[in-house]
């Protein structure tokens, strides 16, 4: 190689060697404070320790190792919370208190449930900004709400009840029937009443009857008197008396002066044979139902009552009445008993009221058309079609400010012409949702259970503010 070739090849050394000391000068800090800059990161990422994995659906359920439900769904990792979010929040605004076995349950102050478990704190929304109010509940766009059909009523008090029109049946007054039992044994020697449905008289002899212990009681009766002893006498009489024979009787055995063969069995009141049991020559004792008489004067009117109208009526409601046999007729009455069970035939309940017969018109047996003028009573109702009926309860769509709508959830009363009555849960002025409130309530509920579903790294005050927006069991951790 001559001196030439040599030099050329020193000097391409020497830039080669100066080029490699500008690049490690140069760019070699700028990769290592990049690699410094992203240490923390990814030591960070990789300190983030997971502590189980709680199922999408619920979260109260943990595995220690990944897996999925039944549904397919992939449980969730829960991650052991880092030193900012251990950090102290900042402070929030309570709005209110919910029951921790059901949200939709409010106070206003701390307190504790039948259960001894305390209510949760549900607090204000950070997305609200400075200086505004919250308005829990689920957020509908306007437009959103006009073209699903959205619809407000608001709570009011109502007249509510009505006449209640029914079918009566006319039937026995029970308390003026009366049996006939002898308290002796015998045998019919005649029967002046024969049939069912013969009418009778108080006082008329309907039967009469030789019995031989009472005919021994009348011959020991009257050698009593014969002898004297006013003592004996007494018991004589007394005997007499428990057999049956009224004073009337025994005044008439004294008049004849020597026992009575066949005894008389009269008619405690007037009216007409129900049941007969015996027949001319037939045999009576006391186990035996001689007759039944019943005083027709006055009658039964049982009206049917539907369960779903009984809230309306009460003893002492009047009631008219006309029956097809006297047309333009109408006869007048007050509820005064309704009976404490439900035929299991004709799902109704029967109430009773009584009436004249007068003269005999009306006849156990007969059909009427009875109206029940049921009192109108002020109540709370909201319309039927605005209360949702769940697995959990009732509830109610309330409608809020800034086009919030809140789910609560409502104790009900009866319903009347389209409207329900509310016992417990809302105040008069409020406005609930009458139209679409289906799909609000769905997708409330549907908003509560995605927030639970994200883990605690994700959902972040996203997930806060679903909860609160359903009354859900916030917390503040």
């Amino acid at each position: 190689m001559t001196n030439k070739g040599r030099a050329f090849l020193f000097a391409g050394v020497v830039i080669a060697l100066g080029a490699t000391a500008i690049w490690y000068i140069r760019v070699q800090p700028a990769a290592a404070s990049a690699r410094a800059a992203s240490a923390p990161r990814s030591q960070a990422k990789a300190k983030r320790r997971i502590l189980y994995w709680a199922a999408p659906m619920n979260p109260s359920i943990h595995s220690d190792h990944p897996m999925k439900d039944n549904m397919g769904m992939a449980y969730v990792p829960v991650y052991a919370p880092t030193a900012r979010a251990q950090a102290k929040p900042a402070k929030r605004r309570i709005l209110y208190w919910a029951a921790p076995m059901n949200p939709s349950i409010h106070s206003d102050h701390p307190m504790k449930d039948n259960m001894g478990m305390a209510y949760v704190p549900v607090y204000a929304s950070a997305a609200t900004g400075q200086g505004a109010s919250a308005h829990p509940g689920l957020a509908i766009d306007p437009r959103l709400r006009q073209s699903l059909g959205v619809r407000l009523v608001r709570v009011r008090l109502r007249q509510m009840g009505h006449p209640i029109h029914s079918v009566g049946t006319v039937v026995v007054d029970e308390n003026r029937v009366y049996a006939i039992n002898p308290r002796f044994s015998g045998w019919v020697e005649r029967l002046t009443t024969r049939a069912v449905g013969d009418a009778v008289y108080k006082g008329e002899v309907l039967a009469r009857v030789y019995a031989p212990v009472l005919y021994s009681a009348e011959r020991e009766y009257f050698i009593a008197k014969a002898a004297g002893g006013a003592r004996l006498g007494r018991a004589a009489r007394a005997r007499l008396r428990l057999l049956g024979l009224t004073r009337s009787d025994l005044e008439a055995l004294d008049r004849r002066g020597r026992p009575l063969r066949s005894i008389p069995i009269k008619a405690p009141v007037s009216g007409v044979v129900l049941r007969l049991g015996v027949h001319q020559g037939g045999y009576i004792s006391p186990r035996h139902d001689f007759m039944r008489i019943a005083n027709l004067d006055h009658v039964w009117m049982n009206v049917a009552i539907y369960s779903s109208q009984l809230p309306w009526v009460r003893i002492g409601d009047p009631v008219r009445l006309s029956l097809p046999a006297y047309p333009g007729r109408v006869w007048a009455g007050h509820l005064t008993f309704l009976y404490p069970t439900l035929d299991p035939k004709t799902r109704t309940v029967t109430a009773r009221l009584s009436i004249p017969a007068q003269g005999g018109l009306l006849k156990p047996g007969m059909f009427a058309e009875a109206t029940v003028l049921a009192r109108p009573r002020q109540a709370l109702a909201v319309p039927a079609s605005a209360v949702l009926r769940t697995r959990q309860g009732d509830f109610v769509m309330i409608g809020g400010a800034h086009g919030h709508f809140v789910p609560t959830q409502v104790a009900i009363g009866p319903s009347n012409r389209g409207w329900t009555v509310i016992r417990r849960g809302l105040t008069a002025g409020e406005k609930v949702v009458d139209a679409a409130q289906f799909l609000l309530y769905s997708e409330s509920q549907f908003q509560a259970v995605r927030a639970r579903m994200l883990p605690p790294s994700t959902a972040g005050d996203h997930g806060h503010r679903r909860s609160t927006a359903m009354g859900g069991e916030a917390r503040h951790d």
